[in-house]
């Protein structure tokens, strides 16, 4: 019986590509994973790995990262406090039309760090192995 060498399969593009590396080990082992994201810097969640920025985008040309010097780093997203007098705040490139999100405050910098909330972040997501409410229903 002739059998069929036509096999169809459902493929899966990741969102990320990854087309260079880094001399920063710890961003290197992280690029391999599958499982990184780019988000809106208002959708990172308390316990992904901050990743990397992306350089402005350019006109017909795909977004670049550009590799933070401190390597990954674990987000705690917080209000935006004009007030908080770090010094970070205050510079117009954090200050977006939309509002802005600090990502971080202390770790890996002494002082707050602040993203536009509509400002691409490439991300490794916290696994998260246990739903968020429990099966009562009760948070």
């Amino acid at each position: 019986m002739p059998t069929n060498a036509l096999h169809f399969h459902d493929i899966e593009f990741h969102p990320v590509v990854v087309t260079a590396t880094t001399e920063h080990l710890a961003s290197r082992r992280v690029l391999a994973n599958p499982l990184l994201r780019i988000a809106r810097a208002d959708e990172v969640r308390t316990g992904d790995l901050i990743v990397s920025a992306f350089d402005p985008q350019l006109t017909g040309r795909m977004p670049r990262t550009g590799f933070l010097a401190s390597g990954p780093y674990p987000a705690e997203p917080t209000a935006f406090d004009p007030a908080c007098g770090c010094g970070v705040c205050d510079l117009p490139e954090v200050q977006g039309p939309n509002g802005i999100v600090v990502l971080t405050i202390g770790w890996p910098w002494d002082a707050c760090d602040p993203w536009p909330v509509d400002e691409p972040v490439l991300v490794l997501p916290r696994l998260r192995l246990f739903p968020r409410t429990r099966p009562n229903g009760t948070g």
